[in-house]
C-alpha cells in the first residue's frame, strides 16, 4: 500500500494548488488503496488493509512502549505528548503491559524469515479509531479515505506492533520486503472505551490457548524443537511407548512414554542448563546448527545412559510406582545431564550418573522422603478414620522443578550435601 495524502472529496491531483493557511487542512486525508470494508454483528464499519511496516508505523503514529511512565534512574521519563490524553488513559485501562523479551523474541522470529526463508506468519493486527471514514469510493476505486489525523488504539496485536516498530528500525531494508496484515473499527466516540475493553476481553481472555504438545509437534523452527523430535526415534523412548503429541501430561498408567512439550522441556535443560526451563529465546544459546550434531549424539547417548540405571523407565507395567517419569524429574534430568557433560573423567561421569540410578535411590511414590522436593505428601483414610496409604503425588512447579534439581545436584556431588530422600 502507498500511503498519500488528499483532500477530502478532492482529487488527489489537485492536491499542488492547496494553500496550508486555509480551513481546509484539517481536511487531509490519507487513502487506503485496494482495503476491504465490512461490518461487525454489532453494525460498526472495519476496514482490512495490507501494509508494509514502516508504513504501519506512520499510520498508528506512537509506541505503545512510550505511553506510560518511565523511571530511569532517579528520573521518571514522562508518556509522549503525540497522543491525546483519552488514548493514554485507555492504554493504561485497557491494554496490558508490554513485554520486552517477547517482543525481541519476535523480532528475531521475523529476521530469520526474512532474511534466510525460513516460515514466518502472525495474525492481523486490531485497532479501533473514532474518526469517520469515507468510504463513497470503495465500491468503483476500492479506496476509502481516512482523515490523517485519526488516532488509533490497538486492541490486540500490541506486542506485534511493537515489533514491527524495532524490525523496521534494525532491518530497514528487510523491512520492506513483507507486508502486515490490519483491521481498523469504526467505533463511535461514546462507545470507545466499552467496545475496547470489551475486544481486548474477547481476543484475549475468551481466546482457548493451544496445548503446548500440539503447538510444538508441528514447529520447524524452534532448533531445540527439532532436537526434541529427533528423539522420537530413540530406541529406548520407542521401548518406554513413545511420545505424545496431543496432551500436556500423561495419567501414570499411560502407555506412552512422556509427552513431546515434557520432552521439549528435557532437550532444552540438557542443552542449556537450568535456564533452559525457562520460557523464551536464550541469548547465546549453545545449540546452534553448529553444535546441533555433536549435543545430537552426547543427547542420545544420555538418554541410553539413563535407562541403563532405570530399567523401570520403560515399564509400562511399572513405571506408575515411580517419580522419575514425571514433569519435574525430566526436567531436572535433563539439567543434570548438562551438566555431567561437563565432567571430563569418563568414570567420574559413569559413577555419578549411577548415583541417581534405582539400585541407589528409591524413586517409588510411596518414599515419603520426596515430599517437598518434588511434590506433596497424599493421603487415603479407610473407613476406620486410620491412614491407610500415603504417597508422593509430583508437582510440575518451579519450586517442584528447582527443589528436583537441586536434590540431584546433591545426589551426584555436583553441589554439597544435605538430606537424602532416598530410603534408609
Amino acid at each position: 500500500m502507498q500511503v498519500q495524502t488528499a483532500i477530502a472529496n478532492k482529487n488527489p491531483s489537485e492536491s499542488s494548488s492547496f494553500d496550508p493557511t486555509m480551513d481546509e487542512a484539517a481536511d487531509l486525508v490519507t487513502p487506503f488503496h485496494n482495503a476491504m470494508v465490512g461490518k461487525t454483528p454489532c453494525g460498526f464499519n472495519k476496514i482490512r488493509i495490507e501494509m508494509k511496516p514502516d508504513e504501519l508505523r506512520k499510520i498508528i503514529g506512537y509506541d505503545p512502549r512510550g505511553l506510560q511512565p518511565v523511571k530511569r534512574g532517579s528520573k521518571i521519563i514522562e508518556p509522549s505528548k503525540h497522543v491525546s490524553q483519552n488514548l493514554t488513559e485507555l492504554q493504561s485501562e485497557v491494554q496490558r503491559s508490554i513485554d520486552n523479551d517477547k517482543v525481541a523474541e519476535m523480532v528475531a522470529y521475523l529476521h530469520a524469515a526474512v532474511s534466510s526463508g525460513n516460515y514466518a506468519d502472525w495474525a492481523e493486527i486490531d485497532v479501533v479509531t473514532t474518526t469517520q471514514v469515507d468510504t463513497s469510493r470503495f465500491h468503483d476505486q476500492h479506496v476509502v479515505y481516512v482523515p490523517t489525523a485519526a488516532e488509533y488504539f490497538i486492541i490486540d496485536g500490541q506486542h506485534r506492533y511493537c515489533a514491527l516498530i524495532d524490525f523496521v528500525r534494525l532491518y530497514p531494508e528487510l523491512a520492506r520486503k513483507f507486508t502486515q496484515a490490519v483491521a481498523i473499527s469504526v467505533i463511535d466516540e461514546s462507545k470507545v472505551r466499552d467496545w475496547a475493553g470489551q475486544g481486548f476481553h474477547d481476543k484475549n481472555y475468551l481466546r482457548t490457548a493451544v496445548k503446548a504438545t500440539k503447538a510444538l509437534a508441528v514447529d520447524s523452527r524452534d532448533i531445540h524443537n527439532v532436537l526434541a523430535k529427533s528423539l522420537h526415534n530413540h530406541p529406548v523412548i520407542i521401548e518406554g511407548g513413545g511420545v505424545n503429541v496431543v496432551k500436556d501430561s500423561l495419567a501414570a498408567s499411560s502407555q506412552e512414554m512422556v509427552t513431546h512439550a515434557i520432552l521439549y522441556k528435557f532437550v532444552r535443560g540438557f542443552c542449556e542448563g537450568r535456564r533452559g526451563l525457562d520460557k523464551g529465546s536464550l541469548p547465546r544459546p549453545c545449540l546452534t546448527e553448529e553444535t546441533f550434531k555433536k549435543l545430537q549424539d552426547q543427547l542420545a547417548q544420555y538418554v541410553t545412559e539413563l535407562y541403563e540405571v532405570l530399567p523401570n523407565w520403560v515399564n509400562e507395567a511399572t513405571r506408575g510406582r515411580y517419580l522419575f517419569r514425571a514433569s519435574p524429574a525430566w526436567q531436572a534430568l535433563g539439567v543434570i545431564g548438562n551438566l555431567l557433560a561437563e565432567v571430563d573423567d569418563e568414570d567420574d561421569r559413569r559413577a555419578m550418573l549411577e548415583m541417581l540410578g534405582e539400585n541407589e535411590l528409591d524413586w517409588t511414590r510411596e518414599n515419603l522422603q520426596w515430599e517437598s522436593v518434588i511434590g506433596n505428601r497424599q493421603q487415603e483414610v479407610g473407613d476406620d478414620g486410620k491412614v491407610a496409604a500415603e504417597w508422593i503425588s509430583p508437582r510440575a512447579s518451579r519450586q517442584a522443578i528447582d527443589g528436583t534439581i537441586g536434590f540431584l545436584k546433591l545426589r551426584t556431588g555436583l553441589s554439597a550435601s544435605a538430606d537424602d530422600p532416598s530410603a534408609s
